[in-house]
């Protein structure tokens, strides 16, 4: 009987131990952490530092693969990767179509030489409200909303589409990458502002020599001025221009040219940079002003 008793106080004594130590050490071991299925949750990937978001416009080329899409920006083509929450800003945006956007730059693990050009948002740029709309007055046309017309960039000659805009008191057709500001009668590249034309309607009785006079004040400040004689232009797209005058420096090239179409005079105050978008401009520009009609502006 002291034998059973002496055993059942050694275990009492045992136990009690045990439950000093547990109640010494409350706190659970750390557990990796588990996801809804009770599985291990992968750890985070651990992705490299993006630079601060640039902003940017250009004109969407197309896609390259399924995650890469190139972007020309100042006629520049650009490479961009597109995760997958950013592809479904891309669903009403077509090749051709010009786009504001952001971006960062991501070093590459393991490489930081190298940088990816990341996509973080994307919209397209619509047209400006004044082109193919009645800005600057109730002014009727019978001319197609679109049209196509032959252009030459780059030496190569190809039919693009224009839309119809229309100014005071007459309309032009203006291709996709340029917009039309019918308040300030100025048609510009979307992607650079800095490349414009200011068009000018003359009165009837418009005295091109005094204009020449006019010309030369106004180039002067960008350097010397030239007149470019009939020979020179007559095999150029302003072959009919009664005066076409110039000046550039390292900066830009401004032309002055004044043009009689559809019976009415016009001056062209041209401002081209120096930079490649100008190799677009130009021709762009020039099909569009030969396109000019006079309207019947029926504002009030």
């Amino acid at each position: 009987m002291r034998n059973t008793m002496n055993i059942s106080a050694s275990l009492l004594v045992l136990l009690m131990g045990f439950s000093l130590v547990a109640c010494g050490n409350s706190s659970p071991a750390a557990q990796p952490p588990t996801n809804n299925t009770g599985e291990q949750a992968p750890a985070p990937e651990q992705r490299p530092e993006d630079s601060a978001a640039i902003e940017a416009e250009g004109i969407l080329t197309g896609w390259a693969d399924p995650h890469t899409v190139e972007i020309r920006v100042e006629e520049v083509p650009m490479a961009f990767q597109v995760e997958e929450d950013v592809q479904k800003s891309f669903d009403d945006i077509d090749d051709e179509d010009s786009v504001q956007f952001k971006y960062v730059e991501r070093t590459i693990e393991g490489d930081s030489t190298t940088k990816q050009l990341v996509l973080t948002e994307i919209t397209k740029i619509e047209a400006d409200e004044p082109n193919g709309s009645n800005a600057g007055g109730n002014v009727t046309s019978d001319r197609p909303q679109t049209t196509e017309l032959e252009v030459t960039v780059e030496g190569m000659t190809e039919n693009r589409a224009a839309t119809l805009a229309q100014g005071k008191g007459y309309s032009l057709y203006v291709f996709e990458p340029m917009a039309f500001d019918a308040e300030d009668n100025e048609l510009t590249m979307k992607i650079d502002p800095d490349y414009n034309v200011e068009i000018e309607k003359l009165p009837s009785d418009f005295n091109l020599d005094a204009l020449k006079m006019d010309a030369k004040e106004e180039l002067t400040e960008t350097g010397e001025v030239k007149e470019l004689s009939k020979e020179e232009l007559s095999s150029g797209p302003m072959k009919d221009a009664g005066l076409f005058m110039m000046a550039q420096n390292d900066k830009k090239t401004q032309y002055f040219i004044v043009k009689e179409l559809d019976g009415n005079g016009f001056i062209f105050h041209v401002d081209a940079p120096v930079g490649e978008p100008s190799e677009g401009f130009l021709p762009m520009a020039y099909v569009s002003l030969n396109s000019i009609m006079n309207e019947e502006n029926t504002a009030k």
